[in-house]
């Protein structure tokens, strides 16, 4: 299958060092793989133009410069899919290790029957960050990587284990 891709090469002011922090994580943000100094590339997905535009105007803002090239890899594309997924699986493998104390916390709050309200707000604010942060990591996981499906299991047991949790505290006020 063949892939478009979009080519970034900025310039931005060496000092302060916030305004080269702010561009990398815009561009981490949107799934992009840095490739050699300054330069990122992203395959096109819908809304990337839109994306690409808030980069631009962020560098322009800031005033640097930037080149956005759309294209095809003639060579080395595999690689570069390679790199992306392995990139993604480091996400996802993160996000299960988190997966994982979740479970932990949810196995040891029921052994203590620790069925009360404050418990479950506690609980449901760490389910739904790990909802999330599973929604951002998939956005930008254009390839499926390897680790996708797991991670999609892991919070699939998480959201069941959450459920059973909060019946549990249902029925103790109740």
């Amino acid at each position: 299958m063949e892939y478009n891709f979009y080519f970034i090469s900025y310039n931005l002011p060496s000092e302060p060092s916030r305004i080269r922090v702010s561009m990398w994580r815009k561009l981490k943000k949107i799934g992009a793989l840095n490739i050699h100094q300054s330069l990122w590339v992203i395959p096109e997905f819908p809304n990337i133009l839109e994306e690409l535009e808030k980069i631009k105007d962020f560098t322009e803002k800031e005033e640097g410069n930037i080149f956005i090239v759309y294209g095809k890899f003639m060579e080395g594309v595999d690689e570069i899919i390679k790199k992306f997924n392995e990139e993604r699986d480091k996400e996802y493998g993160e996000l299960i290790e988190y997966c994982e104390k979740f479970h932990e916390e949810m196995i040891r709050e029921t052994q203590i029957k620790n069925f009360t309200f404050a418990e479950l707000e506690e609980n449901e604010e760490e389910i739904n960050k790990l909802i999330d942060w599973f929604e951002k990591i998939k956005r930008r996981d254009y390839f499926k990587s390897e680790l996708s499906e797991n991670a999609q299991n892991e919070i699939n047991r998480c959201k069941a284990e959450f459920e059973d949790f909060s019946d549990k505290v249902y029925r103790a006020y109740n």
